[in-house]
């Protein structure tokens, strides 16, 4: 089950840079604040990856520290509000045009 979370966090990483890719400037992602990321919507794929490095880093030394697993999972509730923010505003933008 505590596997279940990182695999989770894991993908709610990606499907954040693929929000983000999709309307880069117009959700508020705090990614889009990287200059590199601004310029080249594309580089949002090396920041998910680092942040999923981070994830199994997380993962691997969970045994040692149990309390990561609450951070982990602190950290799929985040990515699960940004994600859900994400999709609403996507949908306001579709929908009314309007950002």
């Amino acid at each position: 089950m505590r596997l279940l979370v990182y695999a989770a966090l894991a993908f709610l990483i990606y499907f954040d840079a693929l929000l983000t890719y999709i309307a880069v400037g117009h959700l508020g992602a705090y990614e889009v604040m990287l200059r590199f990321v601004n310029h080249h919507p594309e580089s949002i794929w090396l920041v998910a990856a680092g942040k999923n490095a981070g994830v199994l880093y997380l993962a691997l030394r969970r045994r040692r520290y149990p309390w990561l697993d609450y951070a982990a999972l602190a950290l799929a509730l985040w990515h699960s509000a940004a994600v859900y923010n994400g999709v609403m505003q996507l949908a306001k933008v579709i929908y009314t045009g309007a950002y």
